[in-house]
């Protein structure tokens, strides 16, 4: 999740952002929203997408959300081995 911290620090220009970590049933769910300038893609040799790699193979999903403007939003759900 450094990263996602990182990249709103570096590249969002964001005034704010807000962490929130959930363990619910037997899952850990991230959420981090900026209110930065948004645009952010996966596709572009981003951080994002080592993130998302570093999620997938906690059997995890990683969720984003950036239209131009309107900030990033990342949601993470990895399940919690619960024996």
């Amino acid at each position: 999740m450094a990263e996602a911290l990182t990249n709103a620090a570096k590249h969002a220009r964001a005034s704010e952002v807000n962490v929130r970590v959930q363990a619910e049933s037997a899952e850990l769910r991230v959420s981090i929203r900026d209110d930065g300038i948004g645009g952010a893609d996966t596709g572009n040799g981003s951080g994002l997408t080592g993130l998302m790699d570093r999620v997938e193979a906690l059997s995890g999903k990683m969720a984003i959300s950036s239209r131009p403007g309107l900030g990033t939003s990342l949601l993470v759900k990895i399940p919690l081995d619960v024996q």
